[in-house]
């Protein structure tokens, strides 16, 4: 049985019961987004969800859902997608990816209270996105770099020149999913609060009956 301390700081840190509901949504969206659509380059949801995760969760999740995400993908994608990376590149560039999507989340804390299930606010996260995702890029492209191209002589500018094509398909994935998964979770959020709002009112007195 867990401790009453134990117990309210757990809430404190992850919400009620449809937080951590909402909040472990976000992780399958990242992990099984990323899978699903492994053959396209850079394009995944794992972003969509770090900035949810800061913009709409807030809380623990701010940082929980990317590090989830990518303690469940890495593994997997280094085994499979990336072999024959010996570890020190494996732990280098991993560094930079999850710090990068890290980032992302606290970027979109800032926005928390200014993100609700309207078309504004649903438009403010796409916009957001757009410099979000080039800044990533740019941070993980020094990590692939300094890991991968800097022992074999290739010059950061040549990186740069290379990620080119693959920033802009990663901008087009950021411009699909933060809309179309970020409006779909603003109104699941924003349902599951009126509802939770409505439970909490104490019920009208009937007709007839008395209210004190």
């Amino acid at each position: 049985m867990i401790p009453p301390r134990a117990r309210a700081a757990i809430a404190l840190a992850l919400g009620d019961r449809r937080t951590i509901g909402l909040g472990l949504l976000l992780i399958g969206i990242g992990v099984v987004g990323k899978l699903a659509l492994l053959g396209y380059a850079n394009i995944e949801t794992v972003f969509v969800a770090s900035l949810l995760a800061g913009s709409v969760l807030g809380r623990a999740w701010t940082v929980l859902v990317p590090l989830s995400v990518l303690g469940i993908l890495q593994p997997f994608l280094w085994g499979t997608e990336y072999p024959g990376y010996g570890l020190e590149a494996i732990a280098g560039i991993t560094f930079f990816v999850v710090t990068g999507f890290v980032f992302v989340a606290l970027a979109g804390r800032r926005m928390r209270g200014r993100v609700l299930a309207r078309v504004r606010s649903v438009a403010l996260l796409t916009t957001l996105s757009i410099p979000l995702t080039v800044a990533y890029d740019l941070w993980t492209d020094v990590g692939d770099w300094y890991f991968l191209f800097r022992p074999a002589g290739i010059d950061f500018v040549t990186v740069l020149t290379w990620q080119l094509p693959f920033t802009l398909y990663h901008l087009l994935s950021s411009l699909i999913f933060v809309p179309l998964v970020g409006s779909s979770f603003l109104v699941l959020h924003e349902h599951l609060a009126a509802a939770r709002h409505a439970r909490s009112e104490p019920n009208p007195a009937e007709p007839g009956e008395r209210s004190d």
